[in-house]
């Protein structure tokens, strides 16, 4: 991975890391390969025992950044780049997914385009462990190579997952206004995440599948089989309809978001 000069980073790349000697070289690798190149990369060591982040430390590249920290979740990893990043954008990487070449540019084109978004995602393809590649199905979308602003959140994720975590930036100051990543939360903290954003903020995408969400990667936590005493986007909802954060014509529709989710 070679060492490079170049102009001031205007995007943060965040990667949690955690077990993941294996795929974290090819995930950093497919950062340097975009063709956008005016990023930092701040890996958060999340007391990984396997030497993965030996081999963050090895990388002679000054855009790499490795912070160690004690074992605390994925959320409170994602929390700490979040508080380290020099940019205003930041976009998170999975330590065992990966971006195509054009993820980055697409990200910051949405944001020049659409600068009053609260999130900017692309769509992604999910890698399975039989070497097949599974595309979304999203009918709510306009095809490929459609961008724009999402009309209505909840409804455009029915079908599929609209927004995956290592598929999607987050402007800086949006956290001060909805708070971090849910600590101690084992799985839907992202979730939980989109549903705050996009109960107050726009939401930019572009339907062309330029992430990678590797489901043969190892030690993936949707492996591990814990699940969370409840559903904590569940009460985000809630909190949000008793507010009257959700206009009226998509208050069911939220609803029905929240209960597909609580049945999986």
């Amino acid at each position: 991975m070679p060492a490079k000069a170049g102009p001031p980073a205007t995007i943060s790349v965040a990667i949690p890391l955690y077990n993941k000697r294996r795929e974290i070289a090819r995930t950093i690798q497919s950062v340097f390969d975009q063709t956008f190149q005016q990023f930092e990369i701040l890996v958060i060591d999340d007391g990984s025992t396997d030497g993965g982040a030996d081999i963050v430390a090895q990388i002679g590249d000054p855009r790499v950044r490795l912070i160690r920290q004690a074992n605390a979740g994925v959320s409170a990893a994602r929390n700490h780049a979040i508080s380290e990043a020099k940019t205003e954008l930041i976009a998170f990487l999975d330590a065992d997914d990966e971006w195509k070449p054009g993820f980055l540019a697409a990200i910051w084109d949405l944001r020049e385009r659409f600068p009053e978004a609260g999130l900017y995602a692309t769509a992604y393809e999910r890698h399975l462990p039989n070497g097949g590649v599974a595309q979304l199905t999203l009918s709510q979308v306009p095809p490929a190579p459609w961008s724009g602003i999402i009309d209505n959140y909840y409804r455009a994720a029915f079908d599929d997952a609209l927004i995956w975590s290592s598929a999607v930036a987050v402007p800086k100051q949006v956290f001060a206004e909805v708070g971090g990543f849910p600590v101690g939360i084992r799985l839907g903290e992202d979730l939980d995440m989109w549903l705050r954003i996009a109960l107050r903020y726009p939401i930019a995408y572009r339907n062309t599948s330029l992430a990678i969400y590797d489901q043969a990667a190892s030690n993936r936590a949707m492996q591990q089989n814990h699940c969370n005493d409840n559903l904590v986007m569940a009460q985000t909802a809630a909190d949000a309809l008793a507010q009257g954060l959700v206009t009226a014509d998509q208050e069911d529709d939220l609803r029905e978001y929240v209960y597909m989710y609580q049945i999986l």
